[in-house]
């Protein structure tokens, strides 16, 4: 099975991470999952004052900052994790994301 986890790096994430941890028998090792981060955009009006490098570093570490726990967490459990991240709307972005990738699940924390 196709598992997309939407991840943001907050409480959320880690309790939805350890709920799936401790019910193996629900999906466990044997899907393919891929952790996804959406990183929000930089506001215009502030990144026209900065070089395309900053803003670009400034996202990767956003994501890293969400994405490294979990790939270290999906190593620790044996689940094979393809990480990725994007910039815009959260909401929207996993929308489109789910039905690009043909996914069959899609797991997230909530507030």
């Amino acid at each position: 099975m196709k598992i997309l986890l939407a991840v943001d790096g907050s409480e959320y994430t880690k309790r939805m991470l350890a709920y799936l941890a401790a019910h193996d028998e629900l999906l466990g090792p044997g899907h393919e999952y891929t952790a996804l981060t959406v990183v929000t955009p930089v506001p215009p009006h502030a990144a026209r004052h900065l070089d395309r490098g900053t803003i670009e570093d400034y996202y990767r570490d956003e994501a890293n900052k969400a994405l490294n726990p979990v790939t270290t967490f999906a190593a620790q459990n044996g689940w094979q994790l393809k990480p990725r991240s994007l910039c815009g709307h959260a909401p929207e972005e996993i929308a489109a994301a789910a039905a690009e990738g043909k996914f069959d699940l899609i797991v997230m924390g909530t507030h």
